[in-house]
This record gives structure tokens, C-alpha cells and sequence, in this order.
């Protein structure tokens, strides 16, 4: 199968931003280049150190498959790239096209994806052998074409939130579950029910494949954020990004316990403020905010009936 691969000249400091806008276009898979790799060699999406020439520019791809119509996206992505640009620097903007086959993009980035620990979990690529300690919790992935291999700064945020918090019996629900990575971590903390949702049958495919691999029971499906789930939850963790997390903040009251914990991350910097309003708004108090170079994770809870002074946890 041939795709389309559309690179975009950048910064680093939007390269998330622009990542976002891909994969709200329908892209199925991201890979960024920049020059981090030189501190962090193991990471999937980026190219080897060995191969690596420092630039002054950061550059981030995206793949599309050959049915979409070209000519609309790229004018789709400049209206874009120009509204982003009104909050964030992303230098030069310019859009390349080219063909690719799948294998080339598809297969190429696993030599790059090593195991990866966060805390005590380790991220291990399905084809990789590798054996942990005892302490350590292993979960085995093949991210495939969805979003999610465990190695960007949103993520890494987000498991280790996810060991702080979920403890064992606890009801766990992962909006934008992409790989699964998430909701399969919080099984393997001994979370008693997780129920994991996305928008797009890719990410479900393989969120469900990975929940098999790691030998999980976990209910996975397709699904609008929060859309028709009666049920409450003592945690909800969502990884996406700002826009949908401030939609998301409007419903997600609805789907947690009075004492329950909302984990968000994937927002961009300066669209941190916008979040916090939204949450104050809806009735969601911000307890712990954690950043990283170009953007921000929050951990949010339900605001209950009767707040006890310095008791954040009621």
C-alpha cells in the first residue's frame, strides 16, 4: 500500500502543536526529528545519533494514506499552521509531499524503539527479548499505526501519574486510549475494571491486539470521549490534546466519582491557561500540575459537596 508522507519544517518548541494537528487530520502514524535525539538515542521516533546532523530546525512527518485528497489536506494544514502560528513560533512551516510504501515507514522506526523504564514500569516493543526484575511491571507493545509507544514526555507524564494513583480495585477509564498503553498499565496495577475508548478503529485494532499480547483483560472500544458511559470511575486519564481535553472537561463529572481523579495530558504550553479555566469552570480543582519543555499534565478531582480545609483528597 502507498501512502502519503508529509513533513513539515519547523520548531522544536511546536513540534507537539503541529503533531496534534496531524493526527486530528487522520494521520496514522507521526515521527519527529529534532535535536534531543543527541540526550535521548532510545526514543522510536527519532533517527539514530550516528546518522544525526544537528539542525536548526526540527521537522516532523506524518503519513496518510493514498485515498485522502491530497491537494484539500495540505490547504487544510496551512489554515492551520496559520492559526497555530499566532500563539507559537513554528519557524519556517513549510510542507513537503512525497510517496512512501507502508514497509518503509512502518517497519523502518523499530530498530529505534528500545525498552523504555518509567518508574516501575517498563515499555518493552513486542519483538524485543527482554527480562525485567521482579519489581518491575513489563508492558509489551506494538504501537503499529496508532498513537502511542510510550516514549513522549505526554505519556511518560501520564504512567507516572497512573502509579501514583491507581491502586488496586480501583474502576479505570482511558479516553483516547491509542496503543492501549495506558489502560494497560493500569491493569497490570491491579485496577479492577478499565474501560478504554477512542474515536478511530485503528487505535481500537490495536489497542485491543496489545491488551491480548500482554495477556490483559481490559474493555476496549470505539467510542466519542465520553459520550454514552453511564457508569463512574475512581480515575479518568486522558492523553490528547488541549482543545479535546477542554471539550472533555465539560462531561467528564459525569463519569467520576465524587472523589475521583482526572489525569490530562498532551497540553501544549500556551494553551495551559485555557485548560485551567476550563476546568475551574466546570467544577474540576487542579491539585498537581507537572511540565515539560513545550507542555503541561494535569491531575484534576471531582469538586465534592464538602471541601475540608487543606484536604484535597475528600
Amino acid at each position: 500500500m502507498k501512502w502519503y508522507e508529509i513533513s513539515i519544517k519547523t520548531t522544536e518548541e511546536a513540534e507537539d502543536a503541529i503533531s496534534n494537528i496531524l493526527y486530528e487530520l487522520g494521520a496514522n502514524g507521526v515521527v519527529i526529528e529534532d535535536n534531543e535525539i543527541v540526550s535521548k538515542p532510545n526514543l522510536w521516533d527519532y533517527i539514530d545519533e550516528d546518522q544525526f546532523t544537528k539542525k536548526d530546525y526540527a521537522k516532523v512527518c506524518a503519513y496518510f494514506p493514498e485515498s485522502i485528497n491530497i491537494l484539500e489536506l495540505i490547504h487544510t494544514i496551512e489554515q492551520k499552521l496559520k492559526e497555530t502560528a499566532k500563539y507559537i513560533n513554528i519557524g519556517e512551516g513549510k510542507i513537503a509531499v512525497s510517496d512512501v510504501d507502508e514497509k518503509d515507514w512502518a517497519e523502518e522506526w523499530k530498530k529505534y524503539y528500545k525498552p523504555v523504564e518509567i518508574g516501575d514500569i517498563v515499555i518493552v516493543p513486542s519483538w524485543e527479548d527482554y527480562k525485567a526484575e521482579d519489581s518491575k511491571t513489563i508492558v509489551r507493545l506494538d504501537p503499529g499505526m496508532a498513537f502511542g509507544t510510550g516514549t513522549h514526555e505526554s505519556t511518560v507524564l501520564c504512567l507516572e501519574a497512573i502509579q501514583n494513583y491507581v491502586k488496586p480495585g480501583m474502576n479505570v477509564l482511558d479516553v483516547g486510549t491509542g496503543s492501549g498503553i495506558l489502560a494497560i498499565a493500569a491493569k497490570k496495577l491491579l485496577a479492577k475494571r478499565v474501560l478504554a475508548v477512542d474515536i478511530d478503529e485503528v487505535a481500537v485494532k490495536v489497542a485491543k491486539e496489545n491488551a491480548n499480547l500482554n495477556g490483559v483483560e481490559i474493555e476496549i472500544k470505539k467510542n466519542n470521549l465520553v459520550e454514552g458511559i453511564e457508569e463512574k470511575f475512581d480515575i479518568v486519564v486522558a492523553n490528547i490534546v488541549a482543545d479535546i481535553i477542554i471539550r472533555l472537561s465539560t462531561y467528564v463529572n459525569r463519569v467520576l466519582k465524587d472523589s475521583g481523579i482526572f489525569i490530562s495530558s498532551g497540553i501544549i504550553e500556551n494553551r495551559l491557561e485555557d485548560v485551567l479555566k476550563s476546568f475551574a469552570k466546570n467544577g474540576l480543582k487542579v491539585v498537581e500540575v507537572k511540565k515539560w519543555v513545550h507542555g503541561a499534565w494535569l491531575l484534576a478531582k471531582k469538586l465534592c459537596r464538602v471541601i475540608l480545609s487543606a484536604n484535597l483528597f475528600c
